[in-house]
């Protein structure tokens, strides 16, 4: 854990910084759908036969039906006509919790001719609660540091003067290093303008688990005052 203390005009500065791992504990593939018939809502999933062949597929491999959300519809239509015979494409989520598993329904996804994986968004639901406790351990390890500063002064600690805190990611680590896609969930696009299916992709091979390196400052200042004399 870096530190660093410094004094200036009564002041007690104390910086200190420490790197956490976070893994992964669930991943959305947005997967997109050529189907031949257009639906909205959930019966997308039971009506269009091309949508429904990924649930059954999933389903095969037991990934509950409440992990799929249709994301969006595009229909394609002929002379400004839409019918429930005309094309469109699907955009659905499907949120994976058991990480044991990822690689086979990846894999699995490449048998589906008219599906193509855009991206796989990595989350870490624990992130907001780990990162208190990481900024909670530092403030702790302040006082302590500015307490020993005090005393190797022959000063005494008075109260806090002021407190900052900052946060950052570095690289994902694995073979691919997505982007972030903010708040507590990494975007690893996988198949940009359609330029590849699922079976191209798996081919280029991926990563079946998800790590992220997350890097905590905190400075300090504290006020101090000269020991009394004895």
């Amino acid at each position: 854990m870096p530190e660093r203390a410094a004094t200036e005009s009564g002041i007690i500065v104390v910086e200190l910084s420490a790197e956490h791992e976070l893994e992964a504990d669930h991943v959305d593939a947005v997967v997109d759908v050529k189907a031949s018939s257009f639906f909205t809502g959930n019966a997308a999933f039971t009506n269009a036969r091309e949508v429904a062949a990924l649930v059954r597929l999933m389903e095969d491999l037991s990934v509950p039906a409440t992990a799929f959300t249709l994301q969006s519809v595009q229909a394609e239509t002929t002379e400004g006509l839409l019918t429930r015979s005309s094309s469109a494409l699907y955009t659905v989520r499907i949120r994976l919790v058991d990480m044991a598993r990822v690689g086979d329904v990846l894999a699995a996804l490449s048998g589906l001719k008219q599906a193509t994986l855009r991206e796989m968004r990595w989350g870490y639901t624990h992130e907001p609660e780990a990162r208190q406790d990481w900024l909670e351990a530092l403030a702790r390890e302040s006082v302590k540091k500015a307490r020993r500063v005090a005393a190797g002064l022959g000063v005494t600690l008075a109260g806090l003067h002021r407190f900052s805190e900052r946060t950052w990611e570095s690289r994902a680590l694995g073979p691919h290093g997505g982007g972030y896609g903010g708040g507590n969930e990494d975007v690893m696009p996988m198949a940009p303008s359609g330029s590849y299916s699922v079976k191209r992709t798996a081919a280029l091979g991926f990563p079946v688990s998800h790590r992220k390196k997350v890097h905590v400052m905190a400075t300090a200042e504290f006020q101090s005052h000269p020991a009394p004399e004895s």
